[in-house]
């Protein structure tokens, strides 16, 4: 005949440690996120269009779909660019700013600057 332990003996039983049970891993050190633009700076001629690139960090065993990063041109007249990072210039002559920022961490951002002439 098997005969079943009761609740509060089955407890006890689970909750000793035997002292050889070896103590766990510290968890592991905070993730950074890094967010690199290049160029940070670019002179163009009105209309011109520049190739900006965005190079990210990426928590240990993560990898996306596609690289999780937003574009914007901060001046409302300052140009266009696309979510590949391909800027077009306005017609209008002036200093512009490109911002990029993370997705999965926004408040890691880059900004370059825009001369147009």
């Amino acid at each position: 005949m098997i005969r079943l332990a009761s609740c509060s003996a089955l407890f006890l039983i689970l909750a000793c440690k035997a002292p050889e049970t070896p103590v766990l891993n510290p968890p592991p050190k905070s993730f950074v996120a890094i967010l690199d633009l290049r160029p940070v700076a670019v002179s163009l001629l009105a209309g011109a269009t520049q190739v900006f690139n965005a190079e990210i960090n990426y928590p240990e065993g993560v990898r996306y779909m596609r690289q999780p990063v937003v574009w914007e041109v901060v001046e409302a007249e300052g140009g266009t660019i696309s979510r590949a990072g391909l800027y077009t210039a306005p017609t209008a002559a002036g200093v512009y700013h490109v911002k990029v920022s993370r997705e999965d961490f926004p408040t890691v951002t880059a900004t370059a600057t825009v001369t147009v002439k």
